[in-house]
């Protein structure tokens, strides 16, 4: 899912330019998901991808959680989870192939396919999650301890993100920036999970202001093939965890 899929198996020749009738028509086809399963739900969700952005960027919703372990007084790892919107998580019916039998219900195989889409990065892909120390940039490794479920018919992927090396952490601050660069997902930042022992995590959402309304109005008119022109846009949409410890 990280890397959208290019080929389809059905295609659909749908094309709408009014947003509200498409965004009516994806609602819909996310309440019909409780009842309708297998070809006929991947062809509607194809209809609909076909049909053209209700906005350009982002595509993607994702409500995050994270965590901070905190051992011997230095960070060792993040801990991360994401629960996509309704529709993304439609759309993995199709790029994943999920729910191959249609019977409507995902099994382990599924939750696997979930896990590895979501957490088998390509070389240089930094899971849109930027740790820093100051202005210092923190070096992260790749995911481990994956797990995926749905959550009121939302996918959720659970993951830790360890640290290169231990971060000492005593007496010093150290941010968690969450973002895609070319801003096609867009983060909130939900909940802190842990903090660690003598420290404290305050979330500092992005506030839209006059830069960046005006950045969000260029994008919505891009296609949704093209991409901006800056490729760390999304740096100006960033969500914020700030940890402190004593």
């Amino acid at each position: 899912m990280r890397e959208m899929a290019t080929s389809r198996s059905y295609e659909c020749s749908a094309s709408y330019d009014d947003p509200d009738t498409l965004t009516k028509m994806r609602v819909a086809v996310i309440n019909l998901a409780a009842v309708v399963t297998g070809m006929f739900l991947r062809t509607l969700i194809l209809c609909l991808v076909a049909a053209g952005p209700v906005t350009a960027h982002p595509h993607v919703f994702v409500d995050e959680s994270v965590g901070f372990d905190v051992q011997n007084g230095s960070l060792v790892s993040l801990r991360i989870v994401w629960l996509y919107d309704a529709f993304t998580t439609l759309v993995m019916y199709d790029q994943l192939g999920l729910d191959e039998n249609g019977d409507g219900i995902l099994d382990a195989s599924d939750m696997e396919k979930i896990v590895i889409g979501e957490t088998d990065w390509e070389p240089g892909y930094e899971g849109d999650t930027y740790l820093f120390a100051g202005s210092r940039k923190v070096e992260l490794g790749r995911p481990r301890n994956a797990a995926a479920q749905v959550v009121d018919g939302r996918a959720e992927v659970t993951f830790d993100l360890p640290l290169a090396k231990p971060l000492p952490m005593a007496g010093e601050t150290a941010t968690l920036k969450a973002y895609a660069p070319d801003y096609y997902y867009a983060y909130t930042v939900q909940e802190v999970l842990q903090a660690g022992e003598n420290c404290t995590a305050e979330i500092q959402h992005f506030e839209v202001g006059a830069l960046s309304q005006k950045l969000q109005d260029e994008l919505a008119l891009l296609g949704t093939d093209e991409m901006p022109d800056d490729p760390d846009i999304g740096a100006n949409f960033a969500e914020q965890v700030h940890l402190r410890c004593q």
